[in-house]
């Protein structure tokens, strides 16, 4: 800005400087001319007294003037030359000469004679004689050439002088606005500067005060809008559910970091449709129906195996909403939900369906017993059967309950335990049933091992795998127990050689309430092995099941030690 003022100052003194000259040159040149006129006039009248007043020759009169600049020329009354201080030859015609032709005015040339530039002026006597005065004309251009540099130094002077000074007054004038265009820049750059007031001009300190205001409240309000910003994305990508927000051109204008990972997005997609990015075309459709029908939708959106509610809200859609959001997309995992609330139907399910069947059989008793429509020698037997079916019932109702005990406790009971112990309590509780299908329980190996958990944990997994081994095995068989470490792993295996578990059920037989034979009346609740499986989710641990038919199965239990 500074240059710019200069020179254009600068331009505006030389075109002045200009426009002065050529006036000044104009003025020179009219008062030259009628300096030359009266000058010429005067010299010729001088010329003509003498002439009129000399007693000799033309030519003697003309020599009298060798040793002046004048050149005298005596012409008689046809134009022909008498005689001539410079030129010895006479008779030469000069009538078409200016000066002759236009006496007693002023014209310059070049004479033919000597070869220099002359002013020439001329007049006729009364007795029809001639007399031509002339003079160099060099004498007039040295004066011009004095006057010229003489205004070309002033003007340069005057230049140089205006320039520093100039430069002085701008630097006062423009250096305020260099403060003000830096701060701008640093506040647009998200820094506060302040500007001092140094200036010599008091409204300048007046202006870069105010300055300094606009620019300390602007730059609080920028830190507060960038907080809000800040605080705003980082509450987005916390809420765990997948946000975008599309213009009313239905172009991407932000994403969260949920839908950054769901839709793959990258910021090259900000500012482009949303069919360049969701592959989905009902999730198109939706959002092109809301967008022209400024009315809610909601559908499911699945992905990769997940469940997602999607909801796409209208927002601004008028012409001076340029700018801000037209549609709001957001999208929720619900997998864990739909599959909870599925697990909760069948869960019901199932176990209304496994607690009608001991109920019907103990009302079923109860109501022979009751109206005598069994044998006196058979109640007993009737009772026993009324007493299995509770124990069933009461089996069911403990399994369940450590089931909602594993899913939802909050505190855990942990102390330290020692598993060989707890698998030691386990096999003593289930020798009676060992004896009676005469199997035989072989402790392959078994190490004193030390752990921090919940001794009820291990307890029913130790039991629920054991249990689950000799129900599905024949008699005279034989289950092989093994409880050891290896490395950091704690690991616990029961083998057993019943009929083993068909391939096509492996990978359900942990579900609850799922059995490979529908039709096996074992005295199972179903839900061992569903119990196991969420002992070994809740300590991170893993569990392998490897079964042929007629070869047995192997349950492997592993755990973090």
């Amino acid at each position: 800005m500074k240059k710019v003022v200069i020179r254009n100052n600068i331009l505006l003194l030389l075109s002045a400087f200009m426009l002065f000259f050529v006036i000044v040159f104009f003025a020179l040149y009219q008062f030259e001319k009628r300096h030359q006129t009266s000058m010429m006039s005067f010299l010729l009248d001088e010329v003509v007294a003498n002439y009129e007043n000399f007693n000799d020759t033309d030519q003697a009169f003309v020599s009298s003037f060798d040793q002046s600049q004048r050149r005298i020329t005596i012409l008689d009354e046809n134009g022909y030359v008498i005689a001539d201080t410079h030129d010895n030859e006479v008779g030469q015609d000069k009538s078409q000469r200016p000066e002759i032709l236009d006496l007693d005015q002023v014209y310059s040339r070049q004479s033919d004679t000597i070869g220099v530039d002359l002013l020439y002026i001329a007049r006729q006597l009364n007795d029809g004689t001639y007399i031509r005065v002339s003079i160099p004309l060099e004498t007039q251009i040295t004066t011009y050439r004095q006057v010229l540099w003489t205004l070309v130094i002033s003007g340069l002077s005057i230049l140089i002088i205006y320039y520093f000074v100039l430069k002085k007054v701008n630097q006062n004038l423009i250096k305020p606005w260099d403060k003000v265009k830096e701060g701008v820049i640093k506040l647009n750059q998200g820094k506060y500067q302040m500007m001092t007031l140094n200036s010599p001009y008091d409204e300048i300190n007046v202006m870069l005060h105010e300055m300094n205001q606009i620019n300390y409240d602007t730059s609080k309000y920028l830190n507060r809008i960038n907080s809000y910003q800040e605080q705003l994305r980082y509450i987005l990508n916390e809420i765990k559910q997948s946000i975008l927000l599309f213009d009313k051109h239905k172009k991407l204008m932000f994403f969260n970091q949920d839908a950054k990972l769901l839709f793959d997005l990258k910021d090259e997609y900000i500012n482009q449709e949303g069919y360049k990015f969701i592959r989905d075309i009902e999730l198109n459709k939706a959002l092109d129906h809301v967008f022209e029908n400024n009315q809610p939708f909601q559908k499911d959106y699945r992905s990769l195996d997940r469940i997602y509610d999607c909801y796409i809200y209208p927002l601004h859609k008028k012409e001076e909403d340029e700018g801000l959001a037209s549609i709001l997309m957001v999208l929720k995992d619900v997998t864990e939900e739909r599959q909870i609330g599925q697990m909760k139907r069948d869960f019901f399910s199932h176990a209304s369906h496994e607690l009608k069947s001991p109920l019907t059989a103990i009302k079923g008793y109860a109501e022979l017993i009751l109206y005598d429509m069994i044998k006196e020698n058979e109640i007993k037997e009737s009772s026993k059967k009324i007493i299995n079916q509770t124990e069933f019932m009461s089996a069911l109702v403990e399994d369940m309950l450590m089931l909602s005990r594993l899913e939802n406790i909050k505190e855990e009971s942990y102390q330290d335990i020692y598993l060989d112990q707890i698998l030691d309590g386990v096999i003593d509780t289930l020798s009676q049933p060992l004896k009676d299908k005469k199997m035989t329980l072989e402790m392959v190996k078994k190490e004193h091992i030390s752990y921090y958990g919940d001794p009820l944990d291990f307890s029913k997994l130790f039991k629920n795998l054991i249990e689950n081994a000799y129900k599905y095995s024949d008699e005279n068989k034989t289950i092989s127990i093994e409880l050891k470490t290896q490395k950091d792993q704690v690991i616990f295996v029961v083998k057993d050689q019943g009929k083993g578990i068909p391939k096509e059920h492996q990978s359900r037989v942990f579900e609850r309430f799922y059995r490979v034979d529908k039709g096996r009346l074992d005295g199972g609740t179903g839900l061992g092995l569903a119990i196991v499986k969420h002992i070994v989710i809740k300590y991170h641990g893993k569990v392998d099941l490897k079964s042929s038919l007629s070869e047995g199965t192997t349950i492997k239990v592993s755990f973090k030690r």
